[in-house]
């Protein structure tokens, strides 16, 4: 949904920008101690129903990232057993939507690929009650979205896991601003994207190595190994990693000074820059490039 002239647009494809963005790792109680020190305040473990992955999640007023780890190598795991041979890191990006059949329909319009809406529930523990969660979500296609091997989810219980005091984290954590996708190649990338959020969306040139679709809500880049550093603190891509990869993650703060004293305090390394982002390395962070960002 945007606003256009002070009216708001609802897309076609009723996908709204970014829903979560995943960490995958080896160990969740390890991932969810190191995320504790970051700063965040995460939920209690919960488990995926008729999956074999369980998770902690960290959560914003409106999206959040999930800690994800496989419980039951017995059940699907949705590819994530694969992705930890390369350790720990980003593993998805997951958008979000205001009606999974609805988009469904729309991408069967797009693609011969489409699939319907499917249901997921997951269990978490809260005040001592185990409580079921209700989600709907729906495959999107690799050529709707070039470099995201991903799916859209409309929450279907939303109130369960936005719980005040799960929504204040003493790093001064907000949202996701960003997520950086690092690709070999962009073509396709602008025009595919376009059909989703919008020709507007999108800007940069793929000739360049560097794409941003601007969600309307968040932004996702898209960047080679080469111009990896342009828009990361003349940081380095590892070029080890199989792409594409989901290289970093941008949070947004509301004073990056007290993010900065608060890291410190719990002795954990990080940068800043010009801009005076706070930047904490990959190894601090389960293979996360991880950004503060000061919000806007």
């Amino acid at each position: 949904m945007a606003e256009i002239g002070g009216v708001l647009v609802v897309k076609p494809s009723q996908i709204t920008g970014i829903d979560h963005a995943l960490v995958g790792v080896a160990d969740l109680e390890s991932a969810r101690l190191s995320y504790q020190k970051l700063g965040f305040t995460l939920t209690p473990r919960g488990r995926h129903i008729g999956w074999g992955t369980g998770n902690h999640t960290i959560m914003f007023e409106n999206d959040y990232v999930e800690m994800i780890a496989v419980i039951d190598r017995k059940q699907n795991t949705h590819s994530l057993e694969d992705f930890l041979q390369n350790g720990d890191g980003l593993f998805k990006v997951v958008l979000a939507t205001n009606d999974a059949n609805a988009t469904s329909t729309w991408i069967k319009k797009k693609s011969a690929k489409a699939r319907d809406a499917q249901d997921l529930q997951r269990l978490l523990m809260i005040n001592e009650k185990e409580e079921l969660l209700s989600f709907r979500y729906v495959h999107l296609p690799s050529e709707l979205t070039p470099g995201l091997e991903t799916f859209a989810s409309q929450h279907l219980t939303p109130e369960k896991v936005r719980q005040p005091a799960w929504l204040s984290h003493p790093n001064g954590a907000r949202g996701i601003s960003e997520v950086t996708v690092v690709m070999e190649d962009l073509t396709d990338v602008a025009d595919s994207y376009a059909q989703i959020f919008g020709s507007k969306s999108i800007s940069g040139d793929e000739r360049k190595g560097s794409i941003t679709v601007d969600t309307g809500n968040d932004e996702l880049w898209f960047v080679t190994p080469k111009t990896f550093p342009e828009r990361h603190y003349d940081k380095k891509f590892d070029e080890s990693l199989p792409l594409p990869r989901l290289a970093a993650l941008t949070l947004t703060v509301a004073n990056t000074q007290a993010t900065a004293l608060y890291l410190s305090g719990q002795q954990v390394a990080f940068e800043r820059d010009s801009s005076d982002a706070v930047i904490v390395s990959p190894e601090e962070a389960c293979g996360v490039f991880l950004v503060f960002a000061k919000e806007d």
